[in-house]
């Protein structure tokens, strides 16, 4: 009696505290839903959430994102601890399965109608756990509840029913995802109760037939699956349960929004604000003086590259943006700079910000101007109208009159390098799921003129797994699937020692050529010309490689067995889909390295200086001899995301993780230590112009 009125206490105790609204909670897996069952919620947008959870016998690895509100991308391994992955090789440990999933909301809830998505779960590849739904929320005070349609597992299918049925689908390889929508169809549900906005109880019916899996866990006790979901921390949430009438599930959850000041909170840049005796020298020096004066502070401020050229009336800047996130920020630090210093009767500010030795964006103002806006005089829309923000300099280097002026070029080092650790992760191999190669990896530049680069990249490995990989070559000439030959090795090893020469070519046409070095495997050349248009809204180029094998052994020697060109050769078309969002596309159209034709398409979304995509490419296979390449879909996913996170500060600087599916001989390109195309959307003309009151902060 006692154990029963302390609970009851609990539990008032939780219902007097604040009600929570709904909240798209992990499942057991990495997607939103109750249990095993999905609801019409999703993580709002730029939202990523990491998932690890067990339920015998299975054991989930994990992570979602939300994108605008409406969409939820996720995936996951699956490990079942009830099979061996590989009877011939017991260290694999237990079988695990990739898969992954999208929800997407077609009506979303108001006062009337609840919240209604469609999803899929595991659709094409090894259809271990095909699904498909569609699904309502409705949030009545404290409750969620949630009423679905599902197929597949959640039709109450077992694997046998899904193999047999796929009709239509297998002709487009999209496995279960387009097969028929007539395929056995079972109603599930459950609620979800937010006692509070950290205490949640959740309770569903379950439609999945478990004798059906693969390896099959037995028939479940009982269709009801229950539990909570408790967030300890911010964006920490643990969650508990009772599946099957037979197994407890354990789950830890982080749902964190991504935004570039993440870890640390940044400290505060003051404004820049020059001592008196250093203005009196601005204003009493020569136009040269004035340019080299000022051509040495922005330097010294941090800015890269710096040029500057005075006449009696304006100043001309050209600069690399090698100190904050947001173009914006650095044309308002140095327009800030250039006004504090620069004597009464200099009356126009050209700013051009300069990429790879070319410049990319120019700016042109009043000094009335520019401190109207400076001072919230006048708005965005005006200033733009008054002011001159393009690309490239053509429009406004007319402008500038070159008599009378001093030029001066910063005498910036020449040599420039950093350090990184790297990781390179082969996952699901018959060795081992998880093999590392953990290497340092720093990296020299030097420039020997304005627009010329000589790059050089070395890798020193501290702990390599790759030595244990079961993976050989599938061709002949293999182009990819060699790859464990060139990465097995512990010794120090160049990876990149190449030339780079940038143009600007008449009508803003960019150009680049490079030779040397590219990658661990390959060596040549490469050349590539690009061209944008609507000021960076779209663009299309051209570009070429001819590159040799390199020897696994020997540095500065190419492979003696294999003595093949090959040759890359493409169309490049870029286009910013859905600007104000960082939704862009790039499609490669031509002849890949292992001489299949075809395209690989990119689509990516960079918002807060992240940057998510994925990439499918199709080719003809036909000449391939082996039959893991034929007819093969190379694809995979990426993330990118800004230094920044671990700082205190603004900081340009990114890191870089890509997964992709089997590595195979098609579909390939070289890595080139340069490239026009697809620009950075971060440093589109569209961006600067929405983010343009950012110069205001500095």
């Amino acid at each position: 009696m006692l154990r029963w009125l302390f609970n009851f206490a609990f539990l008032l105790s939780l219902l007097w505290l604040q009600p929570a609204s709904s909240q798209p909670l992990s499942s057991a897996q990495s997607s939103t839903g109750i249990w095993d069952m999905p609801t019409a919620r999703v993580l709002p947008d730029w939202t990523l959430r990491i998932h690890h959870g067990r339920n015998e016998p299975f054991r989930y690895y994990g992570v979602a994102l939300g994108l605008w509100d409406r969409l939820e991308f996720h995936g996951q391994f699956t490990e079942q601890s009830n099979a061996l992955g590989f009877s011939s090789n017991p260290e694999y440990g237990y079988y695990k399965d990739r898969n992954a999933g999208a929800r997407l909301v077609l009506i979303k809830e108001d006062e009337l109608w609840p919240q209604v998505a469609i999803g899929t779960y595991d659709p094409i590849g090894t259809l271990l756990y095909p699904t498909r739904y569609l699904v309502s929320s409705k949030m009545i005070g404290n409750w969620d509840l949630t009423l679905g349609l599902g197929q597949g597992l959640l039709g109450g299918e077992s694997l046998n029913d899904i193999e047999r049925d796929k009709g239509l689908a297998e002709a487009f390889d999209t496995g279960f995802l387009l097969s028929t929508p007539l395929r056995q169809t079972k109603i599930f549900g459950g609620f979800e109760y937010h006692f509070n906005p950290d205490f949640t109880l959740s309770a569903e019916y379950s439609t999945i037939k478990y004798e059906g899996y693969r390896f099959s866990p037995g028939k479940a006790r009982s269709p009801i699956n229950l539990g909570f979901k408790y967030q300890v921390l911010n964006h920490l949430y643990l969650q508990a349960g009772y599946m099957r009438g037979e197994e407890i599930n354990i789950g830890i959850t982080a749902d964190m929004p991504l935004n570039p000041e993440a870890i640390l909170p940044w400290k505060k840049e003051g404004k820049f604000k020059a001592s008196e005796r250093l203005r009196w020298q601005f204003h009493q020096a020569n136009n040269q003086k004035i340019a080299q004066l000022l051509a040495y502070k922005l330097a010294d401020d941090g800015f890269g590259e710096v040029t500057t050229s005075v006449n009696d009336e304006e100043i001309w800047v050209e600069f690399v943006n090698s100190k904050y996130l947001s173009n914006a920020k650095a044309l308002g630090r140095v327009a800030r700079i250039i006004d504090d210093l620069s004597p009464p009767r200099i009356q126009t500010f050209y700013l051009n910000m300069v990429f790879r030795g070319q410049i990319f964006q120019s700016f042109k103002a009043s000094r009335d101007e520019l401190n109207a806006f400076m001072e919230y005089n006048i708005d965005k829309n005006v200033f733009l109208q008054v002011a001159d923000l393009s690309m490239f300099s053509q429009g406004t280097i007319v402008d500038f009159p070159k008599k009378n002026n001093g030029n001066h070029r910063e005498k910036y080092n020449k040599f420039n390098w950093n350090i990184a650790v790297k990781v390179k992760t082969f996952l699901n191999n018959k060795a081992g799921f998880f093999k590392h190669k953990i290497y340092v990896r720093p990296r020299l530049f030097y420039y020997p003129w304005h627009d010329a680069l000589l790059s050089a990249e070395l890798e020193f490995p501290f702990l390599n797994e790759w030595t244990d990989l079961i993976y050989g070559s599938r061709e002949s000439e293999p182009v990819r699937t060699d790859l464990v030959s060139y990465e097995k090795r512990s010794r120090p090893r160049i990876s990149e020692l190449a030339f780079n020469q940038h143009l600007q070519l008449p009508q803003n046409v960019l150009g680049r050529f490079s030779v040397g070095i590219f990658e661990n495997a390959y060596a040549g050349i490469g050349a590539e010309v690009f061209r944008y248009f609507a000021d960076g809204l779209f663009g299309a180029g051209l570009e070429a490689e001819l590159v040799r094998k390199r020897d696994p052994d020997n540095n500065f020697k190419l492979h003696e067995d294999i003595d093949k060109t090959y040759k890359t050769y493409f169309l490049n078309l870029y286009g910013q889909l859905w600007p104000s969002q960082g939704l862009d596309a790039g499609l490669k159209i031509g002849h890949f390295l292992g001489g299949d034709v075809g395209y690989s398409l990119e689509l990516r979304r960079s918002f807060k200086y992240f940057t998510l995509g994925g990439w499918y490419t199709s080719t003809n296979t036909d000449h391939f001899t082996s039959s893991f390449n034929r007819g093969s879909k190379e694809k995979g996913v990426f993330i990118i995301i800004p230094m920044s996170i671990f700082t205190d500060h603004d900081q340009v600087g990114t890191l870089g993780y890509s997964f992709s599916s089997f590595t195979k001989d098609t579909g390939q390109s070289v890595r080139q230590p340069s490239a026009l195309s697809p620009i950075n959307p971060y440093h589109s003309l569209g961006h600067t112009r929405r983010n343009l009151e950012d110069m205001r902060s500095r």
